[in-house]
């Protein structure tokens, strides 16, 4: 083969291709409908060579309504809740231009052909009677072999139709709550970023050692906040051993001037948990406990799992001349941070948590619990 003689598809041989296929089934949806309409007239008639009348009739109403409901704008319009008259006036239509050619047709045939039955005599004279008009005044009458007729090519079309608005919404549904929870944690990120990176400024002038040792964990914690982060759920394992982290951070930074008790259970099932969930209510006992006066020396961590369910527990002093949270007010417990929290949980554990957090004798508490399995 000469080199001249090699041809390159083109975007128009896809184009053409795809409208070929399209054809091919259309062609073969339209055949098996009009074998539905030729079995139903003649089985009314009782003859065969005149069905093709009745069958032509049907495909022509049918057609109309079925291409008709491929418009984007008539989609549009009948996908809105406004848009039910709209609907209702199409059927109409139809209806019309379905009575109309019925009239037609009837009268045509009993004009040409005189061999059929006295089962469809009687359909004849009942179209035929009063005009034109006739079956669009009898309704009642003629609904149903309308809805029969018109139903079996459209029916499945507007299930389509249903079927892609739903998806449609719901496609921008989810992906309206991935930009929020991607814009939630890209706040808790540099929030706890900008508080570790002030802790580690702060100790380099005391302890350069414990600063270096700060800047290793701190390496490892931010390669999770930008990679494990980014996903969905993650082990809990990860999201533990992330906390035990931090807390050794901390450990490091406060040294003996701060009591810091964690109890972190080891995880043996392959529970996951949002990642970045937990950290907020440790960070915060640190944030409003030692960071705000060094009398508030104390700070209880505890994360035990049982039953399906992660039980978390922190405690931290606080002074008693510091703004006493009620229980459970948003607006007290950490700020930007704690409001994130309380909105994430809420999209990935709605029903299957509980908080519950405040100030009792200058200590305050968080009491979290969130059903693993919930997922």
């Amino acid at each position: 083969m000469n080199v001249s003689e090699l041809r390159i598809p083109t975007s128009s041989d896809s184009v053409f291709s795809r409208l070929g296929s399209r054809l091919a089934y259309h062609s073969l949806f339209w055949l098996l409908i009009a074998v539905v309409y030729y079995f139903n007239y003649y089985r009314l008639i009782g003859n065969a060579e005149h069905v093709w009348i009745f069958v032509i009739k049907e495909l022509l109403v049918v057609m109309i309504a079925f291409y008709s409901l491929s418009s984007r704008k008539v989609v549009s319009v009948f996908s809105n809740p406004r848009g039910i008259p709209f609907v209702l006036l199409w059927i109409a239509v139809l209806y019309v231009i379905w009575a109309l050619t019925t009239y037609a047709a009837c009268f045509i045939f009993q004009a040409t052909f005189k061999n059929y039955g006295p089962r469809f005599g009687k359909y004849l004279e009942l179209v035929l009677t009063d005009g034109p008009l006739s079956i669009v005044k009898n309704v009642y009458i003629f609904v149903l072999d309308f809805i029969f007729l018109i139903s079996l090519p459209v029916g499945p079309k507007f299930v389509k139709i249903m079927l892609e608005q739903v998806l449609t919404k719901t496609r921008l549904e989810r992906d309206n709550l991935e930009l929020e929870l991607n814009f939630l944690k890209s706040q808790i990120n540099p929030h706890f970023l900008f508080n570790t990176l002030n802790n580690i400024y702060q100790l380099l002038d005391t302890d350069y050692d414990k600063g270096r040792d700060m800047v290793l964990r701190l390496s490892t914690l931010m390669r999770y906040t930008l990679y494990e982060s980014q996903n969905h759920f993650i082990p809990l394992r990860k999201e533990l051993e992330f906390l035990k982290d931090f807390i050794a951070l901390m450990h490091i930074r406060y040294g003996e001037r701060v009591q810091i008790e964690a109890y972190i259970t080891d995880i043996k099932e392959p529970y996951k948990i949002s990642p970045l969930m937990l950290i907020p209510f440790v960070e915060n006992a640190f944030k409003h406990g030692p960071d705000k006066s060094p009398n508030n020396n104390f700070v209880y961590i505890n994360i035990d799992v049982n039953d399906d369910w992660i039980f978390l527990q922190v405690e931290n002093e606080v002074e008693s001349t510091q703004h006493i949270a009620k229980p459970n007010d948003s607006q007290s417990v950490g700020g930007v941070g704690m409001s994130n929290i309380l909105r994430r949980l809420d999209l990935h554990y709605k029903d299957k948590y509980y908080l519950s957090y405040g100030v009792q004798k200058n200590v305050y508490s968080v009491h979290l619990k969130i059903n693993l399995k919930s997922n």
